[in-house]
């Protein structure tokens, strides 16, 4: 924190700071100090314990003492023990005042007068903990004699598996009277209904559901410590029930080849796409290389020196690059590479840098040289490889280093099967440890290889968070009509990840429904808008926009329509509502009729306004303010209050029959058919057009950009979306506060260039929206400062 405050120049006589300092500050300090953002209750322990205070905050619980202190006249807390929410099974309250606090290997009792409010709390955030977890603990031993069921002890730690398929790539099922019935979805007296199918300690099988219930899923970056008791708890530190017994043994015994095979001499005859056939063909001759710093000369020496060798831990830098680079500069970074990943581990001392520092050293250099990617994989795989280091946590913070640079960094073609093999190896082999990790290396690497990486470098307090096992961070995201919604972003978490989630939390799985929604980048108090890449990496745009603007939002939206109002689900239903409704209050989906409204019309309003009243849970009737408000202005101008507050009243009848969710459905099936329904609305200031007169609205549809009245949103000039070419977008220039947009329009042959003057506020939408998919069948082109490349900052 001190150094933090020294950075900024912080002080006293500097009180004022910029947003981004602000969230830098107290992020450090909810990170590094350990009671801060902690509730604290009083509580007692048992007699000896000394326990005067719980602490409960977003991480876990700790005991505190409150000790004197010469230099504070009130003393000071501290911690006497700590446990994280990923190792507290669950809480009971045998009594009003006592609390009992179920671990996998013990039990914590505490005693407290506000008992009931820290039960409430701590369920809460294990209740978090445990969504979409595949984990499960067991409440009572099960010994069972058949050697087809999976034995454990009550504690134990178990990772579900999905009921056991004939082989991959097909689901066990039958047929009943011609459907067919999965496994999964036997009636409940079927002969597998009440059984999972899991794994621990390296075995499989099937186990009674009701021997086990939920657990939080273990950080598969939360290794184990040393010296850590039951062998579930160490599984569940590294995230792998299996590697359990393993873990044990590597503390007794010598340590694991990350490598199953026992490699012969014939070179010929290794497994395809191991590490080690990439070393046998693109590695130094091993005979000849250097190695730990000593020149071999001693035939029985260099005969001992093999490929296998190379590819194993050193505690020694190495004196040459491991594959084999004619350029000596280029060998002299491995070098210094390989001196920056012992540092990173702690086999070398940092030297005045600290682990940032050593980080960014590192990719950087990966970034700017991309031959040295596939040297910089090697390197981190052999350190990593049966690791003797004398640093406990060596081989961990290897593999960490390894999760980070899988998420920033490709590597080449050649190397890249060989890579994924190692890690689907240690990932699905029995017995080895950093399953987990490895497993999500594999993730980010195909990430990477798919959207190219993240580009910010990760900043101090990320990489505590990675350090201290924390893989994710909940990020909001804003929904029409203010939904809120705290999604798990992992490293490599793109847009297009977040839009399917929310996309499948809506009940929509195809590919042509993602492709309708965004995500938007809102900075400037809601004044810069700009759609974000489906590329763009979630913890990239946080990193760049909390140092442009602390306080930006990222909003999910729908821009195109092409695909059919679905009516079944309820988020998807309120979201679309709220995302309607405001453009229909403004009257912007039909034109205003110049003289008395049809009947028709008036009905059809009265309607929509009836059933605005019923989709907020009213039963009572509305009174002639509400029926103005749920009006368009230029409609309800045109009748008298009375009249509008008579003919909603004659559909309270109908409508009240309806829930909530009916009326806004049956409100968005009635809007549909409006002719302007499913556009996207933009305020003109001025068309380089005369066809066009301005200031005029524009409404972007799959029919193609259609110009409006701002009077009676008569449809004025229409240019089909077939005649679209391309778009792009300029910032605002010196000599106007407005942004504007280009649109090529006519053929190959014979283009002219419509240019739109916009409001600010909205000038980044109808790119991200409608511009990115305006052309058919991909031909025509958009550049939209940042945002086409997922840089949201340069947008307007």
């Amino acid at each position: 924190m001190k150094a933090l405050f020294a950075q900024n120049q912080l002080d006293t006589q500097r009180p004022l700071v910029t947003e981004s300092v602000k969230r830098a500050v107290v992020s450090a300090a909810r990170d590094t100090w350990e009671v801060y953002f902690s509730r604290l209750f009083p509580a007692t322990g048992s007699v000896g314990t000394g326990v005067q205070l719980l602490a409960v905050s977003h991480v876990g619980i700790k005991l505190l003492r409150m000790v004197k202190s010469g230099q504070e006249a009130g003393g000071q807390l501290r911690v006497l023990r700590a446990y994280s929410f990923a190792d507290i099974l669950f809480v009971t309250m045998p009594s009003q005042n006592m609390l009992e606090f179920n671990l996998a290997s013990e039990k914590v009792i505490l005693f407290s007068a506000r008992a009931h409010q820290v039960k409430t709390l701590v369920d809460d955030f294990i209740l978090e903990l445990k969504k979409d977890s595949d984990y499960v603990v067991a409440v009572k031993n099960f010994l069972p004699e058949d050697p087809a069921l999976l034995a454990f002890h009550k504690g134990d730690i178990i990772h579900l598996q999905p009921l056991e398929p004939p082989r991959v790539g097909y689901s066990a099922g039958c047929v009943v009277r011609k459907k067919v019935v999965y496994l999964e979805e036997l009636r409940r007296r079927g002969p597998d209904f009440g059984w999972r199918f899991g794994t621990i300690h390296g075995r499989v099988g099937h186990f009674p559901s009701e021997l086990v219930q939920p657990a939080a899923a273990p950080d598969f970056l939360q290794l184990p410590e040393p010296g850590r008791g039951r062998a579930a708890a160490v599984a569940a530190a590294v995230a792998s029930a299996a590697a359990a017994q393993e873990v044990g043994r590597r503390r007794e015994g010598p340590p694991v080849r990350a490598h199953s095979a026992d490699h012969g001499e014939d070179a010929l005859a290794l497994p395809p796409y191991t590490m080690l056939e990439f070393a046998q063909k693109y590695f130094r001759d091993p005979q000849r290389r250097p190695q730990d710093g000593l020149r071999l000369k001693s035939k029985e020496a260099r005969e001992s020196r093999t490929l296998e060798d190379m590819l194993c831990f050193t505690k020694t830098p190495l004196q040459e690059s491991l594959i084999e680079l004619s350029d000596n500069s280029l060998n002299k970074m491995a070098t210094d590479m390989f001196l920056a990943v012992m540092r990173f581990m702690g086999d070398a001392p940092l030297k005045g840098q600290s682990d940032l520092d050593v980080l960014c050293n590192l990719l950087k250099l990966c970034g700017d040289h991309e031959v040295m990617r596939d040297e910089c994989y090697c390197q981190v795989v052999k350190q990593i490889t049966d690791n003797t280091s004398s640093k406990q946590d060596s081989c961990q913070r290897g593999w960490r280093l390894l999760y980070i640079v899988t998420a920033y960094h490709s590597c080449s073609e050649v190397l890249h099967p060989h890579l994924t093999r190692f890690l689907h190896d240690v990932s699905r082999t029995p017995g080895l440890p950093f399953q987990g990790i490895a497993k999500a290396c594999e993730q980010n690497l195909q990430k990477t290889l798919r959207f190219g990486g993240r580009l910010e470098l990760p900043s101090s307090i990320e990489l505590r968070a990675m350090l201290a096992g924390r893989s994710s961070k909940r990020q909001l995201f804003l929904l029409p009509g203010g939904l809120e919604r705290h999604l798990k972003i992992k490293t490599c978490t793109v847009a297009l990840d977040v839009v399917e989630e929310i996309c499948a939390e809506m009940a929509l799985t195809r590919p042509e429904a993602f492709s309708e929604y965004v995500i938007f980048v809102v900075t400037n108090r809601g004044q810069h808008v700009c759609p974000l890449s489906r590329r763009a990496y979630i913890l990239d745009v946080a990193s760049e926009m909390e140092q442009v603007d602390g306080g930006y939002m990222l909003w999910f939206r729908r821009v195109l329509w092409d695909q059919p109002l679905k009516f079944e689900n309820e988020l998807y239903v309120t979201m679309h509502y709220n995302q309607v409704l405001p453009d229909y209050l403004k009257g912007l989906f039909s034109s205003v009729p110049a003289s008395q409204p049809s009947e028709q019309l008036l009905q059809q309003v009265s309607k929509l306004a009836s059933l605005q009243h019923r989709a907020k849970d009213h039963f009572y009737l509305p009174s002639v303010r509400e029926v103005q408000e749920y009006i368009p202005a230029q409609l309800y101008r045109t009748t008298v209050g009375s009249t509008w507050l008579n003919l909603v009243s004659q559909h309270r009848q109908q409508t009240q029959a309806l829930s909530p969710h009916q009326a806004r459905a049956q409100f968005l099936g009635l809007l549909s058919a409006l002719p302007m329904f499913g556009s996207s609305f933009f305020f003109i200031q001025s068309c380089s057009n005369i066809a066009v007169p301005a200031p005029c609205i524009l409404a972007v549809n799959h029919n193609g950009l259609n110009f409006l009245s701002t009077e009676t949103h008569e449809l004025m000039v229409k240019f089909p979306l077939k005649e679209i070419q391309s778009t792009r977008t300029q910032r605002p220039t010196a000599n106007s506060s407005y942004p504007y947009v280009e649109i090529a329009l006519g053929d190959v042959a014979a283009q002219h260039t419509l240019q739109l003057q916009l409001e600010q506020v909205r000038a980044g939408q109808v790119l991200g929206g409608h511009g990115l998919s305006l052309s058919p069948a991909g031909t025509g082109t958009v550049s939209c400062g940042g945002c086409a490349r997922g840089e949201p900052a340069q947008c307007p």
